[in-house]
């Protein structure tokens, strides 16, 4: 009996080893009021060009098999998070027909951890593109975060999805700091 309760709890262990992470993306950006928008319209749109669904390993032992993936519908995500972002500056958001239409490209969203007994480091990075169209101007803007951490122990989900979210934020984060996409905004208006 107490083998057969070891090989069973043994079982369970390795199962917990090899189970992907699924994370939620929940970008959250920080927007002053501004009356930028003067109440014009606008549509946005997310897109996923990252290739598959995952963004990495937490690394360790079982690096291979312990992979951090995308639980949620990223591109919903981050139009949400840009919607929430522009209405502050007084855009008035829309699915169609709008003043301003935006893409916003997730092109890049890595979390990576080496592939050693004990994990010691985690690399982060994320980019996005917005390609911003009003009448016939265009304006494209990139922006990237990275990170690197330090940990004695592999973080749990909660923090591998704090830390991805944290990333992603800051990245969102840079276009409402953008001046170049302010001033674009405001001389094509």
């Amino acid at each position: 009996m107490n083998k057969l309760m070891l090989f069973v709890g043994c079982c369970a262990l390795v199962a917990c080893a090899h189970s992907p992470v699924q994370v939620d993306l929940r970008p959250q950006v920080t927007v002053a009021p501004e009356s930028i928008g003067a109440g014009r319209t606008i549509s946005i749109r997310g897109v996923n060009q990252l290739q598959g669904s995952g963004l990495g390993s937490l690394g360790g032992v079982y690096a291979s098999d312990s992979q951090v993936q995308l639980a949620n519908n990223v591109e919903q995500a981050m139009a949400d998070t840009l919607r929430d972002g522009f209405t502050q500056w007084s855009f008035q958001p829309v699915a169609d027909d709008a003043d301003v239409q935006i893409v916003a490209s997730l092109t890049s969203l890595r979390y990576s951890s080496p592939d050693k007994l004990i994990t010691t480091e985690v690399d982060t990075s994320a980019g996005v593109q917005l390609q911003v169209t009003i009448g016939g101007a265009t304006y494209y803007g990139s922006y990237r975060s990275s990170g690197r951490d330090r940990n004695l122990i592999k973080p749990d989900r909660d923090e591998v999805e704090a830390r991805i979210n944290g990333l992603l934020s800051a990245t969102l984060q840079r276009a409402f700091e953008d001046e170049k996409l302010k001033n674009f905004l405001r001389t094509h208006g």
